[in-house]
């Protein structure tokens, strides 16, 4: 049996036999295959079937026949052969027949049929021979299994070659394409012999348009409506369609639309529903609606449909929504909502800007669904609105500036509403101009005030100009809209402005600023009169300018070197008045300070009492800075008085002396002549000699002449060492209080007449004293 082992001898009568060799018969050549008198075949196979063996010995050789092993096996070679031919037509008959090589030979057959669409073979027949009537396309697949007792063995298959016209045409791909790309389609079928000729067919509405004879079709920037294709298939046997194919075309949204639920005229404050579709490829999956909103659009929802619920209002009147697959988006055109509403932002125009007197139309508007159909027109009078008109437009003739506030009603069928006052810009010249004091015009004098100018003007002032009243007259100072007043004085009281405009120009009333200051000009009055008797009454009265008016008064008695508050009126009364009771001053007082009168001196009048004599000296100087007077004896070197003036009051009938003044400022001093006072007891007074001054009472007049002359020369040659000593003095005011004092330059005297020797001659520099005394003389002045 073929795969088992056989054994093989050889034998000879050959003597002295040295080798056996072994051939197999391979085609026609022989292969030694072994060596020795046995050789084992191993596997035998049917092609290991001839074999002979070689006997050599020492003086010959000898061969074997070929010994043929009859070697049994199972079928090989199975084989199917087609009657009349394998190449036959579709419907027709044909005759197969199964052979194989067996040991031994096959004694039965069976036919099996592949079954593509089952992918399985099928028994249909057991004889050598199978006949197939009728045949079909998919009767092409047969093979066959040759049986002995061996085994058994299929045949390859035996694949016929039926020839028929197109089948199965179709259209590839089933394209999925983007619009705008190009796709390629391709017309395949099923057909024996293969197809040779192709037509593609474009379905237009109803019809189908050829396009294409080639097994491919390209369609180039594609879009939505070329989408259906069929091709037709042709060989010499016949033809066939395709199927239709519609591409499946690919597209953003398309055609996007907002519709309205359930109308696009809503009444305001009501609800409406809204909904976004379109055109897609894939659908639209994602929606995004947007409200406009002046020039921007805001997000307001993202679902198909966007539902504005029972707050709708005017502005929420347009809308519109996009549309998104994975391949782009689209919007809608706005929706634009007719929403009704009563009027709206009722308003007047121009917002006119007119001059006074002229004339002006006002037009009302408003915004109102449906539009506004009537009018009505107010004037703003006080507090009050006067109905002045019914057209949609009012004219004003002879406008004044009173005329300058209205407004308008704007009515329709579902209500009414007012525009804001309308407020007319009429231009005129200056009115109302006035002047405003900053901080007060209650201001300290030399402190700082500033006026403001203001009017009232349309356009504004442009121009000011200030005016200070000097007298009688308007002296301008000043063209800004402030002017300011530096370290102000009482007299800079009154300021007047003009505010001007391109129109013209006013002037305001004049500005009166209350300049505050402390007392000035304190002074004494005497009721009835300075000259009075001694023991009677007298009323002193204390005035002083300042404002605020003085509020305080103090009054004041000269008793020797000191003053005594002795009152604190307006008016302080001296009843039973002494001879003492002849020195007064007062202090007047505000709230920002006081100041004093000079001192009021009383000219008492009495009766002759103890006589006494005073002699009152005075000297007079000009210089710059002012002067300081010094006061000495003839012959001392200590003063004996500081001041002006110097009143002797002792004397002595023995005496007689010389008195001198010196005057000075710092600069430089000067010594006035000095002046020789005696005692005459005749006549009980002291007389003072100078040149020029004649008399009689002790025959004085020529020795005193000479002595002022011979005084004179001295003091113009003298003791320069007592002047300088006395210049040292300049400068104190502490008066020496013997029997002298101080006295004021301008005091008068009945008795005495003043000394002045800035008036006096080079021999005159003393004029005439009097004596002051109980006892009279007789002075004659030369």
């Amino acid at each position: 049996m073929e795969g088992d082992s056989v054994n093989l001898n050889c034998s000879s009568n050959i003597s002295y036999v040295n080798s056996y060799t072994w051939f197999k018969r391979s085609g026609t050549q022989d292969i030694e295959v072994g060596f020795g008198q046995n050789y084992t075949i191993m596997n035998i196979n049917i092609t290991d079937n001839k074999y002979k063996c070689r006997v050599s010995g020492w003086y010959e050789t000898a061969f074997s026949e070929y010994k043929t092993i009859d070697v049994f096996y199972s079928p090989k070679n199975v084989q199917v052969s087609v009657s009349p031919s394998a190449r036959v037509m579709e419907g027709s008959s044909v005759t197969l027949t199964c052979s194989g090589d067996a040991n031994p030979p096959v004694h039965s057959y069976t036919w099996i049929k592949r079954s593509g669409t089952q992918d399985k073979d099928i028994e249909v027949g057991y004889g050598k021979s199978y006949t197939i009537t009728n045949i079909a396309i998919t009767d092409n697949n047969y093979k066959c299994r040759a049986s002995n007792q061996h085994g058994s063995a299929f045949s390859e298959y035996q694949t016929l070659d039926i020839l028929y016209s197109p089948k199965n045409v179709s259209v590839s791909p089933s394209a999925r394409v983007m619009e705008g790309s190009s796709v390629t389609l391709t017309c395949s079928g099923d057909a024996n012999p293969p197809v040779h000729s192709y037509t593609w067919f474009k379905r237009s509405g109803s019809q189908d348009i050829e396009v294409g004879y080639e097994k491919s079709y390209t369609i180039t920037n594609i879009n939505i409506t070329d989408n259906n294709y069929k091709c037709r298939a042709s060989n010499q046997h016949g033809s066939a369609f395709s199927e239709y194919q519609t591409l499946d075309i690919l597209y953003r949204p398309k055609n996007v639309q907002v519709s309205v639920r359930p109308s696009a005229r809503v009444m305001e404050g009501s609800s409406v529903t809204l909904t976004c579709s379109g055109d897609a490829n894939p659908p639209v999956h994602s929606y995004t609606w947007f409200k406009r909103s002046g020039t921007q659009d805001i997000e307001v929802g993202y679902e198909k449909s966007y539902t504005i619920s029972y707050t709708i209002a005017i502005t929420d009147n347009n809308y519109r929504c996009r549309a998104s697959n994975q391949h782009g988006s689209a919007f809608s055109e706005y929706q634009t909502l007719n929403i009704l509403y009563s009027p709206k932002n009722v308003s007047v125009s121009p917002s006119a800007r007119v001059m006074e007197g002229s004339s002006v139309t006002l037009t009302c508007s408003g915004d109102a669904n449906p539009p506004v159909h009537s009018y009505t027109w107010f004037k703003r009078s006080g507090s009050q609105d006067i109905e002045v008109g019914y057209e949609k437009s009012y004219t004003i003739t002879n406008i004044n500036i009173t005329d300058n506030n209205y407004k308008c009603r704007a009515s329709n069928q579902h209500g009414s509403a007012f525009s804001e006052y309308q407020t007319l810009d009429i231009l005129y010249r200056p009115k109302n101009v006035q002047v405003s004091v900053r901080p007060s015009a209650r201001v300290m004098e030399g402190s700082s005030v500033t006026l403001t100018c203001s009017g009232d003007a349309n356009p504004p002032v442009h121009s000011y100009t200030w005016f200070k009243r000097s007298g009688t007259q308007d002296i301008e100072v000043g063209y800004e809209n402030s002017y300011t007043i530096k370290n102000i004085a009482i007299t800079d009281n009154n300021y007047k402005c003009r505010a001007s405009n391109q129109h013209g120009s006013a002037f305001s009333e004049y500005q009166t600023l209350n300049i505050l200051y402390s007392p000035k000009n304190v002074q004494v009055s005497v009721s009835p009169s300075a000259r009075v008797m001694e023991g009677s009454s007298v009323t002193l009265t204390c005035s002083g300018d300042a404002n605020p008016p003085v509020h305080s008064y103090t009054w004041f008695k000269r008793s020797g070197t000191q003053d005594i508050e002795v009152g604190y009126a307006n008016s302080y009364t001296i009843k039973n008045i002494a001879i003492t009771d002849n020195n007064y001053k007062c202090r007047a007082s505000n709230k920002h300070g006081s100041a004093f009168s000079e001192y009021q001196t009383l000219n008492i009048l009495y009766s002759p009492t103890e006589a006494s004599t005073s002699v009152i000296l005075t000297c007079r100087a000009d210089g710059n800075p002012p002067v300081e007077y010094i006061w000495y004896r003839e012959g001392e070197i200590t003063p004996v008085a500081y001041g002006q003036t110097y009143r002797i009051t002792s004397f002595s009938k023995d005496n007689i002396a010389q008195f001198y003044c010196t005057a000075g400022n710092g600069i430089g001093p000067r010594n006035a002549v000095s002046v020789p006072v005696t005692f005459t007891e005749e006549c009980h007074k002291a007389q003072v000699a100078a040149a020029g001054i004649g008399g009689y009472c002790g025959g004085l007049i020529t020795a005193a002449l000479f002595y002022v002359l011979w005084m004179r020369w001295k003091k113009q040659n003298g003791n320069d060492s007592e002047v300088r000593k006395s210049r040292r003095k300049f400068g104190k005011n502490t008066a020496i209080e013997e029997d002298y004092e101080n006295v004021d330059p301008e005091f008068k005297d009945d008795t005495y007449n003043t000394l002045n020797p800035r008036t006096g001659s080079t021999n005159d520099v003393y004029e005439t004293l009097a004596t002051t005394g109980s006892a009279t003389c007789a002075m004659t002045e030369v």
